[in-house]
C-alpha cells in the first residue's frame, strides 16, 4: 500500500509540474484547491473536511477520523481583452487541467493527524500578437507557476486547541518573449526584443491553529511563508535598430517571489444541517511583486559589452499593493450523503493602474461559486464551479518607460470547474 501511494504521489507531481506551463488563477494566486473548499466560496481555515487543508491550515489534520487518498482536477477557462490606441485584442490563454493529490493519515488513540499534498497554489500566463510602437507585430507571451509538495501534522493540544505546521518543497519556473524596453543603467529608454526562461526549487513551509469557541463555533488561524527563488536561466536579446551583429545570448539570474500570506477564519453551525464560514486573507504583495531585476553575464556580443558593460542590471518596476481577499462560504447538508455549497469572494486587485501590463492580469474581483458532494460507501464524489465576474482596470500615463502600455485597458474574467474524489481506507 505504501509503494502504490508514493507512486501515486510521484506520478501526479509530475503531472502538476508539466500543467503548471500553462496556469493560472486570481489571475495569479490560486484562491481555492479542490471542489470542496472551492464550492463554499473557498474557505477552508476553520474547516478539517478536505485534503487541502494541508496548504490552508494544517491544525484541520489534528480532526481527522479516517485515513484518506483524494484527487481532484480543476479546469480553467480565462477570457481576457487589452486594449490600448493600437491594439483591440482577445488574449489567446490556453484552457487548461490541473490535478492534485492529498493524502491523509489518521492515528487511532493518538492526538494527532498528518497529511501530504501535491498541488499548484500560484501562477500567471497570457498571450497576445499586439501590434509595438517600434517593431510592428509581435508576440507578447508571458507564463509563471508554483507547485508545492507539503508534509503537514496537526496535534491536538486540548479537546478545543490543535495546533499544525507544513513543510516541504517548491518549484517555480518563468518565461517572458515580447518587446521591452529597458528602464535603467547604460541601456534605459533602449527597446529590445527579449525572450528570457528561468527556474528553480526551494523550500515552503506553513503554520495554522484551531480552536473551538463552542460547541458550534471554531476558530482558524493560518500563516504561509513567502517562497523565494533564486532563477538562473538564459535571456536572448535583441536590438534591431544597432548595427549587425545585432543580437545576444546571456546568462540570466534574477531573484523571484510568490507572497506570504496570513488569514483567519470562522466556522459556525446555525443547525446540524447548515454551516456558514468566514474567511480574511492578507497577501503581502508589496514585497513579493515590488520589482523585478535582471542580472545578465556572459553576453556574447562584444559591442553591447562595451555600451552597457560585462555585466548589466535592468530594474523594472511592478509596485503591486498588499491586498485582502474576503471569503464567504454556506454549506447545507440535505441527508448523510447530500451536501450542497454556496459561495462568495472578494478580491482587492493589487495592481497598481501605473504599472498595469497585460502580461500579468492579477485584476479579478468578484467571485461566485457552487458546489455539491455526494458519499457513496467509502467514496465521497464532490464538484464545484466557481465563476470571476469580469474586471477591468484602465491606465493613463504608464510608469514603465518605452510607451508601450500608456491609454491601455485590460478585461479579465474566468470560469472554473473542479472535481474530486476521496476515498476512506
Amino acid at each position: 500500500m505504501k509503494r502504490i501511494l508514493f507512486a501515486i504521489l510521484l506520478l501526479n507531481f509530475l503531472m502538476v509540474l508539466s500543467f503548471s506551463n500553462q496556469v493560472l488563477a486570481n489571475g495569479v494566486l490560486l484562491e481555492s484547491v479542490g471542489p470542496i473548499s472551492t464550492g463554499r466560496g473557498a474557505t477552508n481555515i476553520a474547516h478539517s473536511d478536505t485534503g487541502s487543508m494541508v496548504y490552508d491550515n494544517p491544525a484541520g489534520l489534528a480532526h481527522l477520523k479516517n485515513d484518506t487518498v483524494e484527487l481532484n482536477a480543476e479546469y480553467f477557462s480565462f477570457s481576457m481583452h487589452y486594449r490600448d490606441p493600437d491594439n483591440d485584442q482577445e488574449g489567446k490563454e490556453p484552457d487548461f487541467i490541473l490535478p492534485s493529490i492529498f493524502y491523509m493519515k489518521h492515528f487511532k488513540g493518538l492526538p494527532i493527524g498528518i497529511g501530504v499534498g501535491v498541488f499548484s497554489s500560484d501562477g500567471f500566463s497570457s498571450k497576445y500578437d499586439l501590434i509595438h510602437p517600434a517593431y510592428g507585430k509581435q508576440k507578447y507571451f508571458s507564463y509563471s507557476a508554483l507547485s508545492k509538495i507539503i508534509l503537514g501534522a496537526g496535534y491536538k493540544i486540548t479537546d478545543q486547541w490543535s495546533l499544525g505546521m507544513g513543510f516541504g518543497a517548491s518549484y517555480s519556473k518563468i518565461q517572458l518573449e515580447m518587446p521591452y524596453t529597458f528602464q535603467t543603467g547604460a541601456l534605459a529608454g533602449t527597446p529590445a526584443l527579449i525572450d528570457m526562461e528561468g527556474d528553480d526549487w526551494s523550500y515552503t513551509w506553513n503554520l495554522g491553529l484551531q480552536m473551538d469557541l463552542s460547541s458550534k463555533t471554531t476558530l482558524g488561524l493560518s500563516y504561509r511563508c513567502q517562497d523565494t527563488f533564486d532563477m538562473h536561466g538564459k535571456l536572448d536579446m535583441s536590438i534591431p535598430a544597432a548595427p549587425a551583429p545585432n543580437s545576444a545570448h546571456y546568462d540570466l539570474g534574477f531573484d523571484f517571489r510568490w507572497p506570504q500570506s496570513a488569514g483567519f477564519g470562522l466556522l459556525h453551525r446555525l443547525t446540524d444541517k447548515h454551516i456558514v464560514s468566514l474567511d480574511v486573507m492578507w497577501i503581502d504583495w508589496s514585497s513579493a511583486y515590488d520589482d523585478l531585476t535582471l542580472k545578465l553575464s556572459n553576453g556574447d556580443n562584444a559591442t553591447f559589452n562595451g555600451m552597457a558593460g560585462s555585466r548589466p542590471q535592468d530594474n523594472l518596476p511592478l509596485h503591486w499593493k498588499d491586498g485582502y481577499s474576503y471569503r464567504l462560504g454556506y454549506e447545507q447538508i440535505f441527508t448523510p450523503q447530500d451536501t450542497l455549497r454556496l459561495g462568495y469572494l472578494y478580491t482587492q486587485s493589487p495592481v497598481p493602474d501605473g504599472t498595469l501590463v497585460p502580461m500579468i492580469p492579477g485584476i479579478l474581483t468578484h467571485m461566485f461559486s457552487i458546489g455539491y458532494s455526494r458519499e457513496w460507501k467509502s467514496c465521497c464524489f464532490s464538484l464545484a464551479y466557481l465563476y470571476a465576474l469580469p474586471s477591468k482596470q484602465s491606465i493613463g500615463k504608464s510608469e514603465i518607460i518605452g510607451g508601450d502600455f500608456d491609454s491601455s485597458s485590460l478585461k479579465e474574467s474566468l470560469h472554473c470547474f473542479s472535481l474530486g474524489i476521496s476515498y476512506r481506507i
